[in-house]
């Protein structure tokens, strides 16, 4: 009769800790993750030495849906390059959260200290000069996206992934507080719980 009951119970246990493993290695898998949108910088893009400037987005993403989404960037360097271009890092200067219905998804960019491989970098390309020295740009930046666990909420609580995001700005002259337009896309992977 013990041996029985041992061998029940023993089963028993058996199915409740390979539930809890199987459940583990579901909220463990990666799933590809695509998003793409748009948004504006509305006080343009702060240059080196300027602290952070606000920027927002509304778009699409693979486990977000719609969403709005809402940060801050940092210009940490510009360099002048000899075929005319100018490069440098940026990066979040605070958390970009993706709002959609299912959850606010937290991320830094840019920053290694936020599980980053790179700093964000960006190139800017030359269209004119103008008569005061003023120079149009078009800006493409390029940067990983890491979500931030603890700062997520919903289905997205306790996530984890990285993705790479790309950033492409229309025309606009360098250095203006005005509002400044773009459009991104972005892909790779996230787990979510």
């Amino acid at each position: 009769m013990l041996s029985k009951r041992a061998t029940v119970l023993s089963s028993c246990l058996f199915l409740a800790v390979s539930f809890v493993i199987s459940g583990e290695l579901l909220a463990q898998r990666s799933q590809p993750f695509f998003v793409f949108g748009g948004g504006v910088a509305p006080n343009g893009l702060p240059l080196p030495g300027q602290g952070a400037g606000d920027h927002w987005a509304v778009g699409w993403a693979s486990s977000v849906g719609l969403h709005f989404g809402s940060g801050a960037v940092q210009t940490d360097s510009a360099n002048p390059q000899p075929n005319g271009t100018i490069t440098g890092e940026f990066g979040s200067a605070e958390p970009f959260v993706f709002r959609g219905l299912s959850g606010s998804l937290a991320t830094h960019y840019g920053r290694t200290a936020f599980g980053a491989s790179s700093p964000g970098t960006f190139t800017a390309e030359v269209l004119d000069v103008l008569p005061d020295g003023t120079l149009i740009v078009t800006v493409e930046f390029v940067a990983e996206f890491v979500v931030q666990p603890n700062l997520s909420t919903g289905r997205f609580r306790g996530a984890t992934g990285k993705w790479t995001m790309i950033a492409n700005t229309e025309p606009f002259a360098l250095g203006t507080t005005e509002p400044l337009k773009y459009s991104w896309y972005g892909y790779g992977s996230i787990s979510t719980r």
